[in-house]
């Protein structure tokens, strides 16, 4: 499998809120939007394991594998790179969890979520997780 993109978001279905990522203005990608967890492939890592570490990486949770919801996968024709999105259902705290890059993450209703500077690619995937969600 050739280079990819994987990463996502936490979901807490009792408050119907998603943890989101507040990148930073170094980043060279949408500098100070809010996006996903995530990052690129490591070695021979499969897309779920890519999601895990990052999450690991970017927030200091351990997240097993069999708790890991696929979302959806595509082309992303501006950077030529394949991105797969997941999501894991959680009620954890922002006090729970540690940033490890970024400016922030915060938890935000699916109410309010679209009022804030999101990237166009978690626009897009936050829309098709609101329509398909169960």
């Amino acid at each position: 499998m050739e280079k990819f993109w994987s990463g996502g978001f936490l979901y807490n279905p009792q408050n119907n809120s998603v943890l989101l990522h507040k990148r930073d203005s170094n980043t060279k990608f949408n500098p100070n939007s809010w996006a996903f967890f995530g990052g690129t492939r490591e070695k021979d890592e499969r897309p779920k394991e890519t999601f895990t570490r990052e999450m690991k990486e970017e927030l200091n949770i351990e997240i097993s594998e069999d708790r890991v919801i696929y979302l959806c996968d595509y082309l992303n024709e501006e950077l030529n790179i394949y991105r797969h999105i997941f999501y894991v259902e959680s009620d954890l705290r922002k006090d729970e969890m540690k940033l490890g890059e970024g400016a922030d993450f915060e938890w935000v209703s699916l109410e309010k979520v679209f009022s804030y500077d999101l990237t166009e690619k978690t626009v897009k995937d936050l829309k098709f997780f609101v329509k398909n969600k169960k």
